[in-house]
C-alpha cells in the first residue's frame, strides 16, 4: 500500500465517521447551549472557574472523547505493567514502567497527546528447546491529536477522533520494527442512568508489513462499562478485540478487561486493573496499577 492510498483511506475512514456521527447529532444538539469558550487557547488557558469535569482516559484500553481544557497539562502515567503469555512452548513476560502519556489542551477542543515508556524488559523462554532470552529498552513514541467534535461540555453523547503516528523508537529485540505508522481512533461515549457511561472505540492502524515494506490494516475495537460503586470510586468493564491482517499471518487478539478508579480528590486518580486474554494469541494475564494529574 503506497503511501497516497494509505492517506486516502485515512481520510475516507474519517469521512465515514462523520457521516455515522450525522445520526446523533440530532440528540447532542437537544443539550442544553453551553458557555462559550472558544477564546481559549494553548496561550491563554482555560481558568480554574470554567474547568471541564476531570476524566481521564486511562485507566481501560479505551480512549474517551473528551479533550483537555485549553493550556492545560494532564499527566497520565502508568507505574508499572506486568504481561504473561503462554503459546506453543513459547511463555514470554513483560515488565514496562514507568509509562507516561501528557496530554496538553491546544484549544478548547484540540488537544495533542505524547506517549512513550522509556523502560520496557522482557524475557522470553522456549521450554520446548530449553532457551531463554532477556532484552530491555524503550518503547515505540506514539504522537497523537485528540479532536472532539461534540460532548465536551457535557450532553447526553460525547464524539472525537484521534489520529496518531507512531514512531519506531523501539529496539527489535523487543518486536520494534523501526518504522513510522499510522492511524485513526474514534472514541463515543453514551451517557446512561444512574451516572453509568458506555463508551465505544473504533480504530484502524496501518502498519508495515512484517516481511516487506508495504502496509497492511490493522482493526481495534473497545466497548466499555462504567459505573461508580462508592463515593470517589468507578468501576470498568471492557471487551477488547484487535485483528492483525499482515500478509504473513493473521493475528486476532480477544480479551476482557476491568479496571477500578478512585479519585479522592479533584483533579488526582489512583487506578488498577487486570486484562484475560480469551485465546492463544493474547497475553493470558496483564495488571498494571497508575496514576492522573491535571495541572
Amino acid at each position: 500500500m503506497t503511501t497516497a492510498n494509505t492517506l486516502r483511506n485515512v481520510l475516507s475512514l474519517i469521512c465515514s465517521i462523520g457521516a455515522v456521527a450525522g445520526y446523533t447529532t440530532t440528540t447532542a444538539r437537544a443539550d442544553e447551549p453551553k458557555p462559550d469558550k472558544s477564546g481559549y487557547t494553548l496561550f491563554n488557558p482555560t481558568p480554574d472557574s470554567a474547568l471541564r469535569d476531570f476524566a481521564a482516559d486511562r485507566p481501560a484500553k479505551s480512549y474517551g472523547p473528551t479533550t483537555i481544557d485549553a493550556g492545560r497539562v494532564q499527566l497520565e502515567m502508568e507505574l508499572s505493567n506486568y504481561s504473561y503469555q503462554s503459546t506453543d512452548g513459547i511463555r514470554t513476560r513483560t515488565y514496562v514502567g514507568p509509562n507516561p502519556t501528557a496530554r496538553v489542551g491546544l484549544t478548547n477542543n484540540v488537544e495533542l497527546q505524547l506517549n512513550m515508556a522509556p523502560y520496557v524488559h522482557q524475557h522470553v523462554r522456549d521450554t520446548v528447546a530449553d532457551t531463554s532470552t532477556s532484552a530491555s529498552g524503550v518503547s515505540d513514541l506514539f504522537a497523537r491529536a485528540k479532536i472532539n467534535l461534540w460532548g465536551n461540555e457535557g450532553g447526553r453523547t460525547a464524539f472525537a477522533i484521534m489520529p496518531y503516528v507512531k514512531f519506531g523508537t523501539a529496539p527489535e529485540s523487543l518486536g520494534g520494527n523501526r518504522t513510522t505508522e499510522y492511524g485513526v481512533i474514534a472514541p463515543l461515549s453514551i451517557t446512561l442512568p444512574e451516572n453509568r457511561s458506555l463508551v465505544i472505540n473504533t480504530e484502524v492502524d496501518f502498519l508495515k508489513n512484517s516481511l516487506d515494506s508495504n502496509f497492511h490494516n490493522q482493526y481495534v475495537n473497545t466497548i466499555s462499562l462504567s459505573g461508580p460503586i462508592a463515593k470517589d470510586w468507578t468501576l470498568t468493564g471492557e471487551l477488547w478485540s484487535q485483528i492483525n491482517v499482515d500478509p504473513a499471518r493473521t493475528v486476532r487478539q480477544y480479551s476482557f478487561d476491568t479496571a477500578l478508579a478512585w479519585v479522592p480528590r479533584p483533579n488526582f486518580q489512583w487506578d488498577i486493573g487486570a486484562n484475560v486474554g480469551l485465546n492463544k494469541d493474547t497475553p493470558a494475564l496483564q495488571v498494571y496499577t497508575g496514576i492522573t494529574r491535571r495541572f
